[in-house]
């Protein structure tokens, strides 16, 4: 997947950060995907530490895509280009 196949107007881009896996969430919503991917890094430079659990996924047209995680355990993971 690439970012164009789901950019446009409506797109979403959302970064989500929980500091366990399956605990609760700090998150943040943009319609930039650029604003999505400086957020995501910033937060993996302050809060990336082992059972923490980054990810960043575009919503388009009620489709919820992945475009990158982290985890201690797996690294950086990147499932399409923002």
């Amino acid at each position: 997947m690439n970012s164009t196949d789901l950019e446009g107007e409506d797109t979403e881009y959302e970064v989500t950060l929980r500091f366990r896996p399956d605990g609760p969430a700090v998150l943040g919503v943009w319609s930039k995907p650029e604003t999505a991917k400086t957020v995501f890094m910033e937060w993996l430079g302050l809060y990336g530490r082992p059972g923490t659990v980054l990810a960043l996924t575009a919503t388009a047209d009620g489709t919820t895509r992945p475009v990158k995680s982290w985890t201690a355990e797996g690294g950086l993971r990147v499932a399409g280009t923002v």
